[in-house]
């Protein structure tokens, strides 16, 4: 699973990791988050009409084109790859709305059994390993969605595709993200071309470390990169 992820750097950074247009009018922005939860709005990678790559500001959490209610309750904000192909929310986007959410990292939570016989969960960051741990920007592979809200307005909404877990992250969470190697980007977001495209995630997980970090990451009001430093017990 991934409830919650980071993604440093500001928007022209991440168009430029994407080789992505962005808009500058003003009205949406980007700069580093370090706490990303289900219902932020975040900027997602997709094709234009043209084809291009093009950054997009979507909520995550895929509201269904087919629901008449609002956006409410718990979103959607994962989808098993197994599965997505087929499932009545996530089968439309798969064929047609595909897209790649940069990311830097993301959180796992680790049952911990405390002396006293009780459990505890302690927070991991997890990262693609490099000498730029945590600013580093890669790809999970995602979809996205439009809902109609009024006349001209359109909510855009997007989740994170899940695979089973790799390497040495198994033991956090039975559930990763699918995580895109750079030389299938537009494979997978030109559905046209490659509507059989077979998801794969980046090797076996060899390249991913984690270490834990402070329990303050369980709160989503909590910002700031304090949050990905290594936790040192007092």
């Amino acid at each position: 699973m991934c409830g919650r992820y980071t993604l440093a750097g500001n928007l022209d950074q991440i168009a430029a990791r994407f080789g992505a247009e962005t808009s500058h009018d003003g009205l949406w922005d980007w700069e580093p988050k370090y706490n990303i939860a289900p219902g932020a709005v975040v900027p997602v990678i997709a094709f234009n009409g043209e084809k291009d790559r093009t950054v997009v500001p979507m909520r995550w959490g895929l509201h269904p084109s087919w629901r008449k209610e609002p956006p409410e309750g718990r979103p959607l904000f994962n989808a098993r790859v197994e599965t997505a192909k087929e499932k009545p929310s996530f089968r439309t986007p798969y064929k047609r709305r595909r897209a790649l959410i940069p990311t830097s990292g993301w959180y796992e939570w680790e049952r911990v059994e405390m002396p006293d016989g009780k459990e505890m969960k302690q927070p991991h960051f997890i990262f693609e390993d490099s000498e730029d741990v945590g600013t580093d920007i890669f790809a999970f592979a995602g979809l996205w969605e439009r809902w109609r809200v009024d006349e001209g307005i359109e909510l855009l909404s997007c989740t994170i595709l899940t695979t089973p877990a790799l390497g040495d992250v198994k033991h956090l969470h039975h559930r990763m993200p699918v995580r895109l190697p750079e030389n299938r980007w537009d494979e997978w977001l030109d559905w046209e071309a490659n509507p059989d495209f077979t998801l794969m995630s980046k090797l076996d997980g060899a390249d991913l470390g984690h270490y834990e970090v402070d329990r303050a990451v369980g709160n989503a009001r909590n910002e700031g990169a304090d949050l990905i430093k290594p936790y040192v017990a007092l």
